[in-house]
């Protein structure tokens, strides 16, 4: 009965890939707010100076999570948003995985900072791609490749580090709830 009751009641088993698999699913919860055209509309007529890197032709926030280009995009753009919103995701999740491995021992401050990072590492080289597309379209130069793309991972770590928080908090308080010490018997 003693075996019973020890396993009944051990912590339970490790799942290394839930919180890195949280940061990854969070960053899609801002992507799939910047796809949406009425969030955009609203964005742009309450504070159209968020907007300004777009006049430039450098990438405007956060890739668009949407099935639907808008209007006047070219489909060769959604197939870049899309893409670039993998990457943002895939990154985040490596980095806390990374992170995760590194120091098992880690509190939650330490996993939100990990995935806060994540997002910028992502966003920045999410950001780089939609503006490398971008020019390699029009058929510009190296020079223009290389300044749009420095320009766009520029404004991604902007961006990643007054909304990075957003996709952090969730893999933090993951990895609260599920550390073993957490769970009471």
């Amino acid at each position: 009965m003693q075996k019973v009751n020890v396993i009944r009641n051990s912590p339970p088993a490790p799942r290394p890939l839930l919180v890195p698999g949280v940061a990854g699913a969070a960053t899609l919860v801002p992507c799939l707010l910047f796809g949406n055209a009425a969030f955009l509309t609203w964005l742009g007529s309450r504070a159209a100076w968020l907007t300004l890197p777009t006049s430039l032709g450098v990438p405007f926030a956060f890739p668009r999570l949407s099935l639907t280009t808008l209007a006047g995009q070219p489909g060769w753009h959604l197939a870049t948003e899309l893409l670039a919103v993998a990457v943002l995701a895939a990154v985040t999740a490596r980095r806390v995985h990374r992170a995760r491995r590194a120091r098992p021992g880690a509190n939650a401050w330490r996993t939100l900072l990990s995935a806060w990072s994540g997002v910028a590492l992502g966003l920045a080289l999410a950001n780089a791609l939609r503006a490398s597309a971008a020019v390699l379209a029009v058929g510009a130069g190296p020079a223009a490749l290389f300044s749009y793309a420095l320009a766009g991972a520029l404004t991604g770590l902007l961006w990643a580090v007054c909304l990075g928080w957003v996709c952090a908090v969730p893999a933090a308080l993951t990895h609260r709830l599920t550390r073993p010490e957490a769970v009471t018997h």
